[in-house]
């Protein structure tokens, strides 16, 4: 069962894409109170996200207030005569803090049906495949080859790499892709 607050919000009604255009332009132009209505009235794609991306409960409260802010982000740099709804452009905003204000485990969307040791060999290979600079990133972030636990933020791998925030999340992206790749060809080799 859903929390209460995020069927509230799953049940809030979304704007017409000309109220969300007059909005847009409005809040763009400076207007606080157009800023504040075009958020508020966005609410309802984080908690779609939020219930895409299948939140445990316990943390639904950190996803909300995590997708907020990248809502927010999105409000802010959002240009409305791009052709562009804010719900397309706000997505991967709303994800990427989503992402960052709960635990995420190394291996999420990686179906590998290796036993655990394999599976650490395989990795370890394809991380020494990988530029130094997308092993490192994802080494520090999921606190590789360290005891287990949850993974560092973004600013602190930031910290640690004298890198942008911006850069870490490119580099944890091309990462993670690059391994999703490799690690689906696994898969492939040794099916369930």
């Amino acid at each position: 069962m859903e929390p209460v607050c995020l069927r509230t919000l799953l049940a809030s009604p979304g704007l017409s894409p000309e109220r969300e255009l007059a909005l847009a332009r409005a809040a763009r132009g400076g207007d606080a109170a157009a800023r504040s209505e075009l958020i508020a009235s966005s609410l309802r794609l984080v908690a779609l996200r939020v219930r895409h991306l299948r939140v445990r409960p316990a943390d639904v409260d950190d996803a909300l207030q995590g997708g907020v802010l990248g809502l927010i982000a999105a409000v802010d740099r959002f240009d409305p005569d791009r052709g562009v709804r804010l719900a397309t452009y706000a997505w991967p905003w709303i994800t990427d803090a989503i992402r960052s204000a709960i635990p995420v485990a190394p291996a999420v969307g990686l179906a590998v049906p290796a036993p655990e040791a394999e599976f650490r060999g395989d990795l370890d290979t394809v991380l020494a495949r990988l530029p130094i600079r997308l092993a490192e990133v994802v080494r520090l972030r999921f606190r590789l080859g360290e005891a287990p636990d949850l993974p560092r933020t973004h600013a602190t791998v930031a910290a640690l790499l004298d890198l942008s925030i911006g850069q870490v999340r490119r580099a944890e992206a091309q990462a993670l892709g690059r391994l999703r790749e490799r690690l689906a060809t696994l898969g492939d080799r040794n099916p369930l």
